[in-house]
């Protein structure tokens, strides 16, 4: 009865050619999920150590699945998982946007009924970047720009550069603030 099996080994098989690649697989959506994650808490610590350091301004996180907004001062982070209709990997993008101005600022509860609306105030983008997944397989996870595929970043490589445009933006807009008062 096993000799009845086939003995050709799996990877010649026509079967193995037509498997998605890792990105396009469920596999990846787990190790995107825990990539996200990590992503967060680096640059969530990343602010923090910033704000040890001496910075004046505290910073305000806000984490949800697939989001992460950090407001520092008069600047903000935010990064967000862009999936497509299909729940695949390799459709999705990782938008990075530096603000300057209050990006989702906690509200105090509001009732049903308001007798005055509360302006928002403008925000501006400094600079924004998308990336995309790459890589074969969980241990060659990477992010790269959209535009240049020469290029990729870990997850906590990413944050690091991700919290020190934030510093920069930070301190410019401080110096811009003091320049006007």
């Amino acid at each position: 009865m096993i000799d009845t099996l086939n003995s050709q080994p799996l990877t010649d098989s026509p079967l193995w050619a037509e498997r998605p690649s890792f990105l396009a697989s469920h596999r990846a959506l787990s190790v995107c999920t825990r990539e996200l994650e990590l992503l967060a808490v680096s640059v969530v610590r990343g602010v923090a150590a910033l704000t040890n350091a001496g910075l004046d301004a505290k910073s305000k996180e806000r984490l949800s699945p697939g989001r992460c907004i950090v407001q520092l001062g008069p600047v903000a982070l935010t990064i967000t998982w862009l999936r497509s209709t299909i729940d695949s990997v390799a459709d999705g993008d990782l938008l990075v946007i530096i603000w300057h101005g209050a990006v989702a600022p906690r509200g105090e509860h509001l009732p049903e009924r308001m007798t005055t609306r509360h302006n928002p105030l403008a925000v501006k983008s400094l600079w924004e970047a998308v990336f995309v997944a790459a890589g074969t397989d969980q241990a060659t996870w990477a992010w790269q720009p959209k535009a240049d595929a020469t290029t990729s970043f870990s997850s906590v490589d990413l944050a690091a550069q991700c919290v020190e445009r934030l510093r920069v933006a930070y301190e410019e807009c401080r110096i811009d603030d003091t320049a006007v008062a």
